[in-house]
């Protein structure tokens, strides 16, 4: 339920709508419900692994242009499937997500650079009413990839979202790399296998 719209509706019941109200009562109605408090967001601490890469919680909305490069080159690397569609994430949507606490972002930085991200969506499960984290991408740099870098971070995220009370965490793989491989050596399981079809626009 929402809760400050419904505040906002009994102010008001009686008084003549102002523009000022009307737009508080369009924003209250655009908000997503709070599910994941945001304090608990910013006190995830970072991480500063051995070889001076840092691992940190950071809100996209503080990032996107820093960010786009990145997934335009995680969208060349491995959405070929895709690639008749036209690229345009949508940030706006990310941010509110974010601002509910139903989206984070977890970032890889070496000397300050941006060399990689796993972002993952948040929700409550209809059947155990655990709270699950749903992967929307991650993705690093080939220069990142050396070493035990990516266990580490995978690790950091992991951390992270115990402490946000996650239970479960969902991720897809695709099937031009060897992500697969990896994840079943970090303890993922296969229990499904997805498909996907794009569908060509009819000629008008």
């Amino acid at each position: 339920m929402n809760n400050e719209l419904l505040d906002i509706l009994k102010m008001n019941i009686g008084i003549p709508l102002s523009p000022e109200a009307a737009a508080d009562i369009l924003m209250a109605a655009n908000r997503l419900p709070a599910l994941v408090p945001l304090e608990a967001l910013e006190g995830i601490p970072l991480c500063l692994a051995e070889n001076g890469s840092v691992f940190a919680r950071e809100r996209i909305a503080d990032i996107v242009e820093e960010i786009r490069p990145l997934h335009q080159a995680h969208w060349n690397e491995t959405e070929g499937h895709r690639h008749g569609l036209a690229f345009d994430p949508g940030y706006a949507a990310f941010i509110r997500y974010e601002q509910a606490g139903r989206y984070v972002l977890f970032t890889l930085r070496q000397q300050d650079r941006l060399l990689g991200n796993c972002a993952l969506y948040l929700d409550r499960s209809a059947h155990t009413q655990s709270l699950i984290a749903t992967e929307d991408t991650l993705f690093l740099l080939p220069e990142a990839r050396i070493g035990t870098t990516a266990r580490r971070f995978v690790a950091y995220v992991e951390d992270a979202l115990r402490l946000l009370g996650v239970r479960e965490v969902e991720i897809s793989v695709k099937t031009v790399n060897r992500a697969e491989r990896f994840f079943r050596f970090l303890g993922y399981r296969r229990v499904e296998t997805g498909l996907t079809k794009i569908l060509e626009a009819d000629n008008v």
